[in-house]
């Protein structure tokens, strides 16, 4: 279904993918999304991209450099058996070893 073919289509009583839908853009992304949306049309397919529209159009998305917690990265880290496994836990995470033995120390100190 498109604009073209129902006149009468209220656009109004759409859901994003609706409009999508509507609007032709499958296979027109290139030229119909905005480049950010484009971009997250390339990396995650046009369900993900509408999603995110839906829930976060307007608002500004901080993507943080790391992606796990550091406290939940040294619970792992303090159950390795030793430093160089530790290391390598906490590196696979974007932390530092010693980053990570800190939020330990803290944790002991506060317990």
């Amino acid at each position: 279904m498109s604009i073209t073919d129902d006149n009468s289509m209220n656009l109004n009583m759409l859901d994003e993918k609706g409009v999508y839908e509507a609007f032709n853009v499958d296979g027109n992304e290139a030229e119909a999304l905005t480049d950010s949306y484009f971009e997250l049309y390339q990396l995650l397919g046009a369900e993900a991209m509408l999603k995110l529209y839906k829930h976060y159009h307007g608002d500004k998305i901080d993507c943080p450099m790391k992606l796990y917690r550091a406290e939940y990265i040294a619970d792992l880290a303090k159950h390795a058996n030793d430093r160089r496994q530790r290391a390598g836990i906490a590196r696979a995470a974007g932390y530092s070893l010693k980053f990570i033995e800190s939020v330990l120390q803290k944790r002991k100190k506060e317990e």
